[in-house]
């Protein structure tokens, strides 16, 4: 009875564990950080480099 309800709690772990790592794998950027991302690279990024290819 014991190891029977041992194994029973394993596989529910193992059915939680495989839904939480799931759930991190789908995680991204949120909306509004892909739009501060945007302009962070048009507005800093995108003139330093242009300032670096007009010293070479």
């Amino acid at each position: 009875m014991s190891e029977e309800l041992n194994r029973e709690i394993l596989e529910e772990l193992k059915k939680m564990n495989e839904r939480l790592d799931k759930l991190e794998k789908t995680k991204g950027l949120s909306p509004a950080m892909k739009i501060i991302a945007l302009l962070f690279g048009f507005l800093v990024i995108g003139p330093a480099v242009t300032f670096f290819i007009r010293l070479y």
